[in-house]
């Protein structure tokens, strides 16, 4: 599988810190699937960086797009190469028609296989007026987000989620999203989902994000592939009983596909989609049970919200 991941925030959001983190602990395996940067030399200073981040020096603010060729295994099986893109957070609030980086992010936010959207929680929490950043996002991806024939997972990713402890602040950073969930509600063949980010020493939620993504991708891949194989039998067994020499001869005498060589096609096909589910489906299930071990506790705090007078 070849897929497509966006990352969308505003500068200072943490997706810098983010994908450090995250490629540090999956670099070096992580319940059987390993994740490499296709470039060794990027690979190499992403888990210095994650590293770093972990005794507490963060990576600084980017302020250019970034993109990453990754490849996950699962024990010595390719499961999925991806693309990685993070946009600079002023590709969100320019307002040129022509700027190009703007223009670039639109293009390729209508060919995502997967958005992340990254909110730093710290600040919605603190700043209302931060809450008109994610209005922009989610402008731009009403612009670019299109009926899906595919499933499109959305992540919300709270970032710096370890700084924000008072669950009237958790209120207030979940209330600037509401912009976003409508969206999404409005929207079919869209995943969503909200997690809680936090990177440093003690990280938690960093896998989910990506993981989620990618079991989703996964999983719908290995049904449509099931689904084209019970199809490619089904075309077979009707198909053989017709693929004689007589049935040749004629169809070459009328200038049609014979059924011998209708089989064959027929035939192929089920062979590739077979190898294609025996290199996914068990990849494909033990994502899912490792997704959902990681996933516990990353859920940010509904908390209440504080009266407008008292904020």
């Amino acid at each position: 599988m070849n897929l497509r991941l966006v990352a969308l925030g505003h500068s200072n959001a943490g997706k810098t810190t983010y994908l450090s983190s995250m490629y540090a602990q999956l670099a070096t395996g992580y319940k059987g699937f390993t994740l490499r940067d296709v470039s060794e030399e990027d690979g190499h200073d992403l888990l210095r960086a994650g590293r770093a981040v972990r005794r507490g020096v963060y990576p600084p603010i980017s302020s250019r797009r970034t993109d990453h060729r990754f490849l996950l295994t699962h024990g010595r099986r390719d499961v999925a190469a991806f693309d990685w893109t993070d946009y600079r957070g002023g590709s969100l609030t320019s307002t040129a028609a022509d700027d190009p980086e703007t223009t670039g992010l639109l293009a390729r936010l209508t060919r995502a296989d997967g958005l992340i959207v990254f909110a730093d929680a710290q600040r919605l929490a603190a700043d209302v007026g931060s809450h008109e950043e994610l209005r922009r996002t989610v402008v731009l991806l009403q612009r670019a987000v299109q009926p899906q024939s595919a499933p499109l997972p959305i992540v919300l990713a709270f970032t710096k989620a370890d700084l924000v402890t008072d669950p009237a602040a958790w209120a207030l950073a979940r209330e600037a999203t509401a912009p976003l969930a409508d969206l999404i509600a409005g929207e079919e063949g869209i995943l969503d989902l909200s997690v809680a980010v936090s990177c440093g020493s003690r990280p938690a939620g960093v896998l989910v994000p990506v993981l989620w993504c990618l079991s989703g991708l996964l999983t719908h891949r290995v049904q449509v592939v099931e689904s084209e194989l019970a199809d490619s039998r089904r075309l077979i067994k009707e198909t053989r009983t017709d693929a004689h020499a007589v049935n040749s001869m004629v169809s070459w005498l009328k200038g049609v596909e014979s059924a011998t060589a209708k089989l064959k096609r027929y035939e192929e096909c089920a062979r590739i989609e077979k190898e294609e589910l025996g290199r996914l489906r068990r990849p494909a299930q033990r994502l899912a049970r490792v997704l959902a071990r990681v996933q516990r506790g990353t859920v940010p705090p509904v908390g209440d919200l504080l009266p407008a007078e008292a904020r």
